[in-house]
């Protein structure tokens, strides 16, 4: 299966903890609930003939393209700054629990790119990872 998501691609930011009124409070930041949010509406508004839903515990590769922008002043031809590629997964692999698959912890291959590109967007594709299957 594969999703398309128009966004600028957005790591997951660390929670963030205060104190309020003598009360410790643990919030996600709201530009990173956002973004979840965005990539859960492309799963849910996906066609009805594609309503794939991995049951656990069946293994899950998930390949996913991180497309940004192409800043005027920058001559490399891969985005090789901040955000990791990592924090990039972690939305994604959030973002879909319980969307797609029970847990992320089913997803036993991963392959994460950041690119240029234009339009801005996600491009995520997902299907049952077979032992067999050698890259």
């Amino acid at each position: 299966m594969e999703l398309t998501i128009i966004m600028q691609p957005r790591a997951k930011a660390r929670a963030r903890t205060v104190r309020h009124g003598g009360k410790v409070i643990t919030f996600t930041p709201e530009s990173t609930v956002h973004a979840e949010n965005l990539i859960r509406d492309a799963v849910i508004t996906r066609p009805a003939s594609s309503n794939n839903f991995f049951e656990a515990p069946t293994p899950i590769r998930l390949e996913a393209t991180f497309y940004r922008t192409h800043p005027i002043s920058v001559k490399r031809e891969m985005p090789t700054t901040k955000p990791d590629v990592d924090n990039y997964y972690k939305l994604c692999a959030d973002a879909l629990e319980g969307f797609l698959y029970d847990n992320d912890s089913q997803v036993t291959t991963a392959v994460i790119k950041k690119r240029y590109g234009y339009p801005p967007r996600i491009v995520i594709n997902i299907a049952e990872d077979k032992a067999s299957e050698v890259f």
